[in-house]
């Protein structure tokens, strides 16, 4: 129905009229680090390669009635890196916790192990002598000792 009232060259010059409009309506905003560390937001692309590595395109412009928006869009960009910060950190301290957690566990187990292996084995238990590879069989008294000083141990520690 349109293609009988406007002819196909009128068409595409009206195509190429709302192109032309839209590119220059979504401007991009621009971050570059200068080499003083100054951070420095823009409209424009950087002129230079060097100064081209250290930019970073932040995204579309919000409309230009704003005069604040490279402010506003800065500190949202700062708002959320804080935000990943902080979450790595407190995904950090988490696995740092388990991992004390799971090593408490494991020294409690072995502790546990020791002291039954003190009171309940009839085996014969050595212990190192003062002299360099002298073994010193462990008569009931001394086993009983080892196993009462793990338990407290156990109990500094935290042990259940």
């Amino acid at each position: 129905m349109i293609s009988r009232f406007f002819p196909v060259s009128a068409r595409l010059l009206a195509a190429v009229v709302a192109l032309a409009l839209s590119a220059s309506a979504s401007a991009a905003l621009y971050k570059s680090v200068g080499s003083d560390g100054k951070v420095t937001y823009s409209d424009k692309p950087p002129m230079t390669a060097k100064e081209a590595d250290k930019t970073e395109k932040l995204g579309d412009v919000p409309p230009p009635g704003d005069p604040n928006a490279a402010k506003k869009l800065a500190e949202q960009s700062a708002e959320f890196q804080k935000r990943m910060n902080d979450r790595e950190a407190s995904e950090k301290k988490a696995s740092d916790e388990k991992k004390e957690k799971a090593d408490l566990l494991r020294r409690c187990q072995d502790a546990r192990t020791q002291v039954r292996q003190y009171r309940d084995t009839g085996m014969t238990l050595y212990r190192p002598g003062e002299k360099e590879g002298e073994r010193v069989m462990m008569d009931a008294k001394a086993r009983e000792q080892e196993a009462t000083r793990l338990e407290e141990e156990m109990k500094k520690a935290g042990c259940e």
